[in-house]
């Protein structure tokens, strides 16, 4: 996958095709999952997410804005369904692993974008208190759950949503 392609690029009759798709993509997250994985997930968590990732750009097709890169949404979807899973096996890994693998991406745009907004987000974070700091990272950067964060804390679990929501707000906002 050396060109970028946007969405509208690989649309035919209104509909996207998903062959190409897979054709194009597949060694794209397969790189994505196995920087990600650090070798936790076996083959077939690997070949479920791949396939996950195709059938979610499928089934909200209707929903991606065609002028955007394909690429982007596939990172973005594999990363969180990667994520997700090894949350699910109980793994959990530190962000700062994943700063080799944002340099590996020939998206310097996509990649500037999400430098900005990491940028942003700290320095939000900065302003909050320490214990919404503390949440926040838990629950984004290391994949912690919410039961795990609120026995952590000694808080409830209803405080550890209501805190997360309040700061996606401030985030949102600033």
């Amino acid at each position: 996958m050396k060109e970028k392609k946007l969405i509208v690029d690989y649309m035919i009759n209104k509909n996207i095709d998903l062959e190409t798709i897979i054709k194009d993509y597949t060694p794209y997250i397969e790189k994505i999952i196995n920087n990600m994985d650090l070798n936790n997930l076996s083959n077939e968590d690997k070949e479920e997410i791949a396939s996950d990732v195709f059938f979610i750009v499928w089934k909200n097709q209707t929903k991606l804005i065609t002028d955007k890169l394909l690429s982007s949404y596939i990172a973005g979807i594999t990363r969180n369904l990667v994520r997700e899973k090894l949350r699910k096996i109980n793994i959990y890994i530190d962000i700062s692993e994943y700063d080799n693998v944002l340099y590996s991406f020939d998206k310097v745009d996509v990649l500037n974008d999400n430098i900005e907004k990491i940028n942003r987000i700290e320095e939000m974070l900065n302003k909050m208190k320490n214990i919404d700091k503390e949440i926040f990272k838990d629950f984004y950067y290391y994949s912690k759950s919410i039961k795990y964060i609120a026995n952590k804390l000694k808080i409830s679990e209803f405080n550890v949503k209501t805190r997360l929501y309040r700061i996606r707000k401030k985030i949102k906002k600033g």
